[in-house]
């Protein structure tokens, strides 16, 4: 099984029904989709939940899946779908974004390099939570998962001009948020 496409395993599936199948299929993506959530959501517990709910979506509609697109292709789509889900949802009921330091930083017992390493850490992920989740999409995509723009703009359901747009507005406003570490 490991040396089929993603294509043929869910070929596979479809004449089977074989939970093994499906539980390949699933293994092979599951960590990259959390990755991937977790960009977009900033928060362990609530990548988690996201990626099962991803999951659950993409198990419903497997069936459906019609091969017009790359698998991969399709799952992301499933995924950023999910992601502007909650996002919306959580901004509806006005959770907001909060810097809250790790437990306690003792800097005494981290090294310097450390400390500066868990504090731009920190700015860089408040700085992708001020961005509207179009443009957050689009740097996580892009940038940190490293798809082409038109892939990305297949995702997201845009034209790849749109794609390129939401980049540029992206990066300008990181770059304004975080112009303090990047000098």
């Amino acid at each position: 099984m490991s040396g089929c496409q993603d294509e043929d395993l869910i070929a596979a599936y479809r004449n089977s029904w074989s939970s093994e199948i499906l539980d390949e299929l699933i293994r092979r993506h599951v960590g990259r989709v959390r990755a991937l959530v977790f960009q977009m959501v900033l928060d362990d517990g609530t990548a988690d939940d996201v990626t099962q709910e991803v999951f659950l979506r993409v198990v419903r509609h497997l069936p459906t899946f019609d091969g017009r697109s790359k698998f991969s292709t399709w799952l992301y789509r499933v995924a950023m779908n999910t992601c502007h889900s909650y996002l919306e949802r959580a901004r509806r009921s006005r959770l907001e974004f909060r810097e809250e330091l790790p437990e306690r930083l003792d800097a005494a017992s981290m090294p310097v390099q450390a400390v500066l390493d868990a504090e731009l850490r920190r700015e860089v992920d408040a700085a992708l939570a001020g961005l509207s989740p179009r443009l957050r999409a689009a740097v996580v995509l892009t940038g940190i998962q490293g798809l082409d723009p038109k892939t990305a703009a297949r995702i997201e359901g845009c034209s790849t001009a749109t794609m390129y747009w939401r980049i540029h507005q992206a990066r300008k406003r990181l770059a304004e948020r975080l112009q303090g570490y990047l000098s």
